[in-house]
């Protein structure tokens, strides 16, 4: 069944600040931002993970910054999105999200991916090939040891039960899906909620994806409460074409960083890209993103847009400010966005 709301909810959602070197103001756009996205009314705010390199580069653990973001607000959610679940111990992610829970009074919210970047591996004892299955397994065991249980991790071990005890009795847990049906499926039989985006989907395919996922959720939980928030590039101007200037920029660049990203895994059959080609190509993607797969627009373009997301069934929508624009643009973008919640 599509939201309810004629518009889905807003939050914030940080994935590309680059790391610039040891300067002493790196989180300062972070902090606040978060800040004016709170005074706003803002649903929450959203930290990934990400290693070893410098797109990103700001974020190689959640839980430490969303710490850092709980002891400076009061009420606006504080979410990963999302911890790389193979490269770390279930119990390890309960005791640090449990601190992030308590930190913020209850409002604490993980995302799970599988992980992509076989780099990351480096980090991790679970084969790149079982990512999958380790993250999809791990739902119930952080579960169990959120509401105290007891989990014994290995067969001749003892069972070990996790501190400090969250203040939520049952953790809110999205899967990350973010191409195949199979995620969206598996988030749905196991009652979680879904973090997605348009870096491998359509919009047709979206929709249908989030269709499999509410089945599969409604056959598993019929009196339960799917959840489905899809990650979008914002940018909201007093006109369109103010907008879609302030990020073609910043989205070249964007589109560059990410294809240098995926070189580090990608090996080519054929020729490798030269210079103008990956140039070309990242200026279309930005192009395509702007213009058909970001929120980017006037105020009217932006309404408009997030209407036909809730028609589609996205509940919540996660405003990715972080990708070059200038921070005042940014601020500008969620007091604009804050008048159509």
């Amino acid at each position: 069944m599509p939201a309810t709301r004629s518009t889905p909810r807003l939050s914030v959602f940080f994935f590309s600040s680059a790391d610039t070197g040891p300067v002493p103001d790196r989180y300062a756009f972070i902090l606040e931002t978060t800040a004016l996205a709170e005074e706003l009314g803002f649903e929450a705010v959203w930290v990934p993970e990400r290693h070893f390199h410098p797109f990103g580069g700001l974020f190689p653990n959640p839980a430490v910054l969303a710490a850092a973001l709980a002891a400076r607000t009061s009420r606006i959610a504080v979410r990963a999105g999302s911890v790389v679940m193979p490269l770390h111990h279930a119990a390890r992610v309960a005791e640090e999200w449990a601190m992030v829970d308590a930190l913020s009074g209850g409002r604490a919210g993980v995302s799970l991916a599988t992980g992509w970047s076989r780099g990351d591996f480096v980090l991790s004892d679970v084969p790149y090939e079982n990512r999958r299955e380790h993250t999809f397994a791990a739902v119930d065991t952080l579960r169990a040891l959120w509401q105290g249980e007891e989990v014994r991790f290995h067969p001749d071990g003892a069972p070990v039960r996790t501190y400090p005890a969250p203040t939520r009795r049952r953790i809110p847990l999205w899967l990350t899906a973010t191409s195949g049906p199979e995620t969206f499926s598996e988030a749905g039989r196991r009652g979680c909620n879904v973090l997605t985006g348009f870096l491998q989907q359509d919009g047709e395919q979206l929709e249908q994806h989030i269709s499999i996922y509410r089945a599969a959720f409604a056959a598993h939980l019929p009196d339960g409460t799917p959840h489905v928030t899809l990650m979008l590039h914002t940018c909201v101007g007093d006109t369109t074409e103010q907008a879609l200037a302030a990020v073609e920029e910043p989205l070249l660049t964007y589109q560059r960083q990410f294809l240098d990203l995926r070189d580090r895994d990608v090996q080519a059959e054929e020729d490798e890209l030269t210079d103008e080609e990956k140039h070309e190509l990242a200026r279309y993607a930005a192009r395509k993103y702007a213009s058909g797969r970001g929120l980017v627009g006037d105020v009217d373009e932006v309404a408009r847009r997030l209407r036909q997301f809730a028609l589609a069934g996205v509940d919540e929508v996660a405003c990715l400010v972080d990708f070059g624009v200038e921070p005042e643009t940014v601020y500008q973008t969620l007091k604009r966005l804050s008048a159509l919640t």
